[in-house]
Parts: structure tokens; C-alpha cells; sequence
């Protein structure tokens, strides 16, 4: 199967803009090898279905919105009360066994492939730049690693998920793929006064 062509690539252009510092304050790069699984049930039998995904993924599932957990380049959103994303480069391949594993009735697992653009935006100037647009403090005290929020910028509705990495300050967001051009619009607009970086997608 051919890979899906990228919202962004009449737009994406791999440089440097803005403000000239080094490094820059952000870099960004767009993730197009994160698939998107929705793993959803109802109230009365989402608790057994944790429990039958919990040894597929190897790791805890979150038991509150707005907290993720990570395994690798895999992570776990619990984006509602009986709701999961997967995200990553094999969260696809996972599809198979998870539809096997889970009762029928208790489960309906979705494939959303690439109906988000992801991009991946870190450095020193990542808060500056999203207290441009998003309505949220993300100081660590309040938005620790792991921790994501569903919200808008620029009108556009958004998942911001802070990435638990050691060595710098990073973020996953996943915009609906309609929405991908307008919301690189804002982000690069925003991104200029305080010097970005974009790297190639991967």
C-alpha cells in the first residue's frame, strides 16, 4: 500500500526562519510514521477491557483522562472516560492481536490511521510558542511529562501531548488532517520571532 500523502506538503519547507539564534528556540518536524488506533467501549465493560489490553501493550493503562503512558515509541492516551488512542510507528500492526484478544461486545477497535497530521515541536521556546495560541499553562508544575489536553489554537481543535523525553523539552501534537495547512499557517507565523528550525518529516 502506497504511503498516505502528507496534509502538509504543498506547505512543509525544510529550514530555518525567523528569528536567527543557535540553536533555535523550536524545532519542528512532522511525524508521518505515527499511526493513530482508537481502542473504545462503554461504562459497564471498559474496566474489562483494560485489563485484556493491558498485557498486549506491556504497560499500565491510564485510569484518568488526560494522563498518557509510553513504551517505546508507543503511547496511550486515555482521550475519554471510555476512549484510548495507540500512537506510533507499529500501533497498526498491533490492530490484529488486539482484535483477537478483545471480547466482541465489550470493544470496537478503530484504525485512524492518518487522519491526524502529527507534529513534533521541542526546544527551549516550545512554551513560549504555544502561550501564543493555546489556553492551557504548560509550566512543569502543571503539565508534567505525559500529561496531554485537548483544547484550540487558532480555532482549531488540537491534542497536545507533552512527550517524556530527559534531554529537552518536547511536544506531540495532533491536529485533524483537514485542519493541517491552517494550523501550520499559525504555527510557523508564531514560530518566527523566536527563530525556528524545521526538520525533515520522519
Amino acid at each position: 500500500m502506497p504511503d498516505p500523502r502528507s496534509a502538509l506538503a504543498a506547505a512543509y519547507e525544510v529550514g530555518r526562519f525567523g528569528l536567527d539564534t543557535d540553536p533555535a528556540a523550536v524545532t519542528v518536524f512532522e511525524r508521518t510514521n505515527c499511526d493513530l488506533l482508537q481502542i473504545s467501549g462503554w461504562p459497564e465493560s471498559f474496566a474489562s477491557v483494560t485489563r485484556q489490553l493491558a498485557p498486549i501493550l506491556d504497560f499500565e493503562i491510564p485510569a484518568d483522562g488526560g494522563k498518557a503512558v509510553s513504551h517505546g515509541e508507543l503511547v496511550l492516551l486515555r482521550v475519554g472516560p471510555e476512549r484510548l488512542w495507540l500512537a506510533g510507528p507499529c500501533a497498526a500492526a498491533l490492530r490484529a492481536r488486539i482484535e483477537e484478544t478483545l471480547i466482541v461486545d465489550e470493544a470496537v477497535v478503530t484504525n485512524l490511521g492518518h487522519s491526524r497530521t502529527v507534529l513534533r515541536i521541542l526546544g527551549p521556546g516550545a512554551r513560549t510558542l504555544f502561550s501564543r495560541g493555546l489556553p492551557i499553562d504548560l509550566d512543569e508544575s502543571a503539565f508534567a511529562p505525559n500529561a496531554f489536553a485537548q483544547s484550540l489554537i487558532h480555532h482549531i481543535p488540537v491534542l497536545v501531548h507533552r512527550v517524556d523525553l530527559q534531554d529537552q523539552i518536547t511536544f506531540d501534537v495532533y491536529v485533524p488532517r483537514d485542519y493541517g495547512v491552517s494550523f501550520w499557517g499559525w504555527l510557523t507565523a508564531a514560530a518566527a520571532p523566536i527563530g525556528c528550525l524545521v526538520m525533515e518529516p520522519r
